[in-house]
């Protein structure tokens, strides 16, 4: 049976739909949104992060000429830096995290680009005016186009720039002090370019984050509506007296599995439906009340389903006092004798009344047997074993009679004679 949408689910649909009605941003979500937006988002965010750690590989690799040209009395330090700081990264980040790593990458970028932004401090101590004014105004660049790129969530990345700022800072007063006027252009420019990049970064994200939220929720909404339809379709195949099937789900159940059929699984065996009626139903229900009459159709379900074997075959109501079922014989007989045994069940029932009396029902039933790869339609076997229950009434009731078809699945002749015997 489908479920009903979880206390769970509708809690996480409210703070959904409240974290949209506001002005909150992502910082204010409760965890488990964070947690569901990060689950979504981290394999695009590791493929992300691969991809930028690369690329200031490659820079810090090519920036080298540079320095060659620049500083040519550092280069040797440039090279030792690289090779200590951000090759051992790199190599870390691309061969030894996975993708549920997504922090840990995180952190390897974000020291490689700290690494970058220290050598470009320390290396500009050691050129004239111009080649120091063009390195700390890389190292401010670094810090603004990796608040615009990285996918970092606001207050990570507002971590991430305050410690790179701090850091480099730090590396243009030792080991070799910048001039005061430069340091001080360097942190002017950093903010300057830095905070807008990083409220434009904020931006973007809360963006981000709130198209997550309308997808999370047309997401949730489309489950709720895939639950309650599959609630519906159930309700509307059950029979609200018995609890069983009923002749809606029987009909779609049986017509699926015959269209399914697959040649090695009817290369042998015989199919039988069977129609099950309750001797004088109508009377009894006349007799002792309509109440009664519910009970005998909730105790004869019950029978029925004790001796049925749903796990091979379909066992269903029909209408009024008819029951229908359908099964595939897995040994010859074998639909003979379970018919026997749902006619004996409902012999050896007694229906409680209103007076003392313990009436007695019986049923008839009829059985119409075909192979299992017949080309006849739903209707023509329950044709065949109405007409089979037709002749169990008329021989007496209490019976089970048989009609079977051949191969070429032609049946009307059969039929015709049952119906004038009948």
């Amino acid at each position: 049976m489908a479920r009903d949408p979880s206390p769970h689910t509708f809690a996480l649909r409210e703070e959904i739909d409240t974290a949209l009605r506001s002005t909150v941003d992502f910082d204010s979500w409760s965890a488990e949104l964070k947690e569901a937006q990060s689950y979504h988002t981290c394999r695009d965010e590791f493929t992300l992060l691969r991809f930028q750690l690369v690329v200031g590989l490659v820079i810090s690799a090519v920036t080298l000429v540079w320095d060659w040209f620049a500083v040519p009395g550092q280069f040797e330090t440039a090279i030792a830096w690289r090779l200590l700081t951000n090759v051992p990264l790199g190599i870390f980040g691309l061969t030894m995290l996975r993708r549920g790593q997504v922090r840990e990458m995180k952190i390897v970028v974000s020291l490689n680009l700290i690494s970058l932004g220290v050598l470009s401090m320390f290396l500009a101590s050691y050129g004239s005016d111009e080649v120091m004014a063009r390195y700390t105004m890389a190292a401010s660049f670094i810090l603004a186009l990796s608040c615009l790129a990285l996918p970092f969530a606001p207050a990570d990345l507002k971590r991430y720039a305050l410690a790179y700022g701090l850091i480099t800072a730090l590396a243009g007063i030792w080991p070799n002090p910048l001039p005061a006027h430069e340091m001080a252009l360097f942190l002017v420019f950093s903010s300057l370019l830095g905070i807008p990049c990083w409220v434009i970064a904020r931006r973007n994200w809360n963006l981000r984050a709130r198209a997550f939220l309308l997808d999370m929720r047309d997401d949730l909404t489309r489950a709720e509506l895939e639950q309650n339809n599959e609630l519906l379709r159930q309700l509307s195949e059950q029979d609200p007296l018995t609890g069983m099937p009923n002749r809606r789900h029987f009909e779609r159940v049986v017509v699926e599995r015959l269209e399914d059929r697959k040649p090695e699984q009817v290369s042998s065996g015989r199919l039988a439906l069977m129609m099950i009626d309750l001797d004088h139903f109508k009377a009894f229900n006349d007799r002792h009340g309509h109440q009664a009459g519910d009970r005998c159709l909730t105790l004869a379900a019950s029978q029925l389903q004790s001796v049925f074997p749903q796990e091979y075959g379909i066992l269903a109501r029909y209408g009024g006092e008819e029951f229908i079922a359908a099964v595939r014989e897995r040994v010859p007989g074998e639909a003979t004798r379970l018919a026997e045994d749902m006619r004996a069940a409902i012999a050896e029932m007694l229906v409680p009344v209103r007076d003392d009396s313990k009436p007695l029902i019986t049923t008839s039933i009829g059985v119409a047997l075909a192979p299992a790869d017949t080309q006849l339609e739903l209707d023509d076997l329950i044709e065949m074993a109405d007409v089979a229950l037709y002749s169990a009434k008329r021989a007496g009731r209490n019976r089970v009679e048989i009609i079977e078809t051949g191969l070429d699945g032609d049946f009307s002749d059969l039929l015709m004679g049952e119906r004038r015997r009948a």
